[in-house]
């Protein structure tokens, strides 16, 4: 089974679809996502979207340092301004 994102529980409870006992008893079984993730994308130079990454191979169970957690807001910061943000990326019908 899927999960369903926060924003739409949301709208659900305030069309009364959902009672704020269905939602506790969601989150509890994990039902919902959480996650806010904003997709960020970039332009080539054929015009097409893609999404920038950025991933810290074999950090898998470590704690950041200080310098790690500085490169990170750095990297936020460079998507902001060099990325753009879509609503919706998924144009096929």
């Amino acid at each position: 089974m899927g999960k369903i994102k926060s924003d739409n529980v949301q709208q659900l409870k305030d069309a009364g679809v959902l009672s704020d006992k269905a939602i506790a008893e969601m989150e509890k079984t994990g039902a919902v996502s959480k996650k806010q993730s904003v997709k960020r994308f970039i332009k080539t130079a054929d015009n097409k979207l893609v999404q920038p990454r950025l991933y810290m191979r074999g950090g898998k169970g470590t704690t950041p340092s200080k310098k790690m957690e500085q490169f990170l807001a750095d990297y936020e910061k460079l998507l902001v301004k060099y990325t753009t943000t879509m609503k919706s990326t998924n144009n096929k019908k």
